[in-house]
């Protein structure tokens, strides 16, 4: 038998003889959080015996200790709905003022866990894990009694961070390729405002939660923000308490039985038998596109298509980390790249996971069989039961097909469904494409013809993509609601991508001006810039990843792109800075410089 634990950010291995546990459980869940409360109640209620290990005091994790009360998307039904009404009949009564239900929900969840007959432990801190075979047999924890184990037959990790399927060597991955940032995390406060309870949030900046001193100092520092610690308050506005746990939004990402991506997302490429649909847009909270992957920036700053909501087919492989036979992972942590890890992390969707998890785990142990063998008519017949299953028939495809609507699309202010439909149909629509972008009549046309040219790999786009940039074209789609990006800046990003070494020196030129330029107020309404810093740090970030690919795909332009970026980028004088989500009065500020000069630095010298 190996006993695993977590050391340096590496899982340490130990043998140790063979264990004899004082208690064995059916099924240990570790976290109690959105997903693993449910998973807890929904396993005992299915009758297994099952421990609870929490690292908090409360079960509920964001939507209760975290605050954050409401839903944002995400599919509807499971066993998740009857518990929420359960908490809105308490607060109805008069429990709590507002509409903020986490006091009742927390009560609630402990409520039904207890009926159920789970056995739970607060303040308890994964510190082991013990692994025969490809089996998890049981777990070690501290808490208020000291150290302490337990036996189980089946594992099901809802840490958030795949906290045990790392401890028991399943390979993990953390942030994006880039630079290995996760999105935004989030504080939430909660405060009385005239008389009633109100929830309120900014995004506060980036964090490796995994990290306990960056842990640390965010939860300080992300506190005491001016939009949170004002210097006065009054009767009509009271601040009450600060969440104790940040809204982390991403966290490790286990290899599973099945990976879903974006590309096989948008490809249609099918999984495994989808058990439901993660529903949501690419709600990633991020200011720096510039260095996300290709296909995220062609869907967001080509298409501007953000606010499109997707759906994502959720397979039981996703759930299950690769190597073992007796655990699951459910929550935030499902085996999904970056990309779409943003759409498939909303709380009624973790919430299903977390039942899902319970579902398979119980017919795994009645079968006797691993996990990955469980039957999946069978499991959506479980699932029916409450409501979970989410196999309906989705939503009408948005996409374009006769090229008289894509025209139109691309001749509007709204061109994004046009463009990736365009980039759907691929080669067959390049001709007309390239005419549309010869053509003089019509701007938008011309212009975002040229933008679907060059998803295709088109070279002919390149002269108006360079217009676009040399003429600092300011236009905002109004594709998406939020986060539209300006047309220039998607210009940038596409002559890097197409290698056009023909833009160098007016790359260079966008990276040396320092001259102001203070945002306008429909740029303002969008969220995405919102001050002279947002301006310049997005002009700035496209530009220097356009040189750093068209210096990777050019030799000969190479020394002279890394000599003005070691003369720029790479020195003291360099500065730039963005301001996270927040609310008008205040524009927090986030340092961007050592992350870029970080990143130039690293590719240079692949040179």
């Amino acid at each position: 038998m190996k006993r695993m634990t977590w050391v340096e950010n590496r899982s340490v291995e130990e043998t140790v003889e063979d264990r004899t546990f004082t208690e064995t459980y059916d099924t240990i869940v570790v976290g109690l959080g959105t997903a693993g409360s449910i998973a807890a109640i929904r396993a005992a209620q299915l009758g297994l015996s099952v421990l609870g290990l929490e690292q908090m005091t409360c079960m509920g994790g964001t939507g209760t200790v975290g605050y954050v009360s409401n839903y944002y998307f995400g599919a509807r039904g499971g066993l998740f709905e009857a518990l929420d009404e359960q908490a809105s009949r308490l607060e109805r009564e008069g429990h709590l003022l507002g509409r903020v239900n986490v006091e009742p929900k927390k009560l609630v969840l402990e409520q039904a866990a207890l009926q159920a007959g789970v056995t739970i432990r607060y303040e308890a801190v994964l510190i082991g894990v013990y692994v025969q075979e490809n089996r998890v047999v049981g777990v070690c924890w501290i808490g208020p009694d000291g150290v302490q184990e337990a036996g189980c037959r089946m594992l099901i990790d809802c840490t958030g961070d795949a906290s045990a399927a790392a401890m028991a060597c399943c390979p993990t991955h953390f942030g994006r390729d880039s630079d290995g940032t996760t999105h935004a995390f989030s504080n939430v406060m909660l405060s009385i405002a005239n008389g009633r309870l109100k929830t309120f949030y900014t995004d506060s900046g980036y964090v490796d939660h995994t990290d306990a001193a960056d842990l640390t100092k965010q939860l300080i520092r992300s506190a005491t923000l001016p939009t949170h610690l004002k210097d006065f308050y009054d009767e009509h506005s009271r601040l009450l308490k600060v969440a104790p746990l940040l809204g982390v939004r991403e966290g490790r990402r286990i290899e599973g039985e099945e990976t879903v991506t974006f590309q096989q997302l948008l490809d249609g490429q099918g999984t495994g038998e989808p058990l439901f649909y993660a529903t949501a847009n690419l709600d990633n909270h991020a200011k720096d596109f510039a260095l996300e992957s290709d296909l995220q920036q062609d869907w967001t700053v080509v298409s501007g298509l953000w606010s499109l909501n997707l759906h994502v087919p959720i397979p039981l492989g996703a759930l299950i980390p690769r190597g073992l036979d007796n655990a699951l992972v459910a929550g935030r942590s499902l085996s999904v790249d970056h990309d779409i890890a943003s759409c498939v992390r909303m709380k009624r969707d973790m919430h299903k996971c977390g039942e899902i998890a319970a579902a398979a785990a119980f017919l795994a142990l009645q079968q006797g069989t691993a996990v990955r063998d469980v039957s999946s008519k069978r499991l959506l017949a479980l699932l029916e039961e409450t409501g979970c299953a989410g196999t309906a028939e989705r939503p009408e495809s948005p996409w374009l097909t006769d090229e008289a609507d894509i025209r139109a699309g691309l001749a509007s202010d709204s061109p994004g469904i046009a463009i990736w439909s365009a980039r759907r149909i691929g080669s067959a629509i390049a001709d007309q494409l390239n005419a549309w972008c010869d053509q003089r009549d019509n701007d938008h046309l011309r212009k975002h013809s040229a933008f679907a040219l060059a998803l295709l790999g088109q070279r002919s786009a390149i002269p108006v993509l360079r217009e676009i940039v040399v003429s600092r074209d300011e236009f905002m789609p109004k594709t998406s609601h939020m986060y539209s990006q300006l047309r220039f800046h998607a210009a940038i990003y596409l002559l890097g991508k197409l290698g056009d070494t023909g833009i160098v020196p007016e790359l260079m030129r966008i990276i040396a001006d320092r001259s102001v330029r203070e945002p306008e107020e429909s740029w303002i309404a969008n969220k995405f810039i919102v001050s002279a810093d947002d301006y310049r740090f997005q002009s700035v970030s496209y530009a220097l990843m356009a040189l750093l690919r068209i210096g990777d795909g050019d030799l000969a332009s190479r020394e002279e792109i890394a000599r003005f970026l070691r003369s720029t980028v790479l020195n003291g004088d360099f500065h730039v800075q963005f301001c996270l989500n927040s609310t008008p009065e205040y524009k927090l500020p986030q340092q961007m410089g050592d992350r870029l000069q970080k990143l130039a630095s690293k590719r240079l010298s692949l040179w």
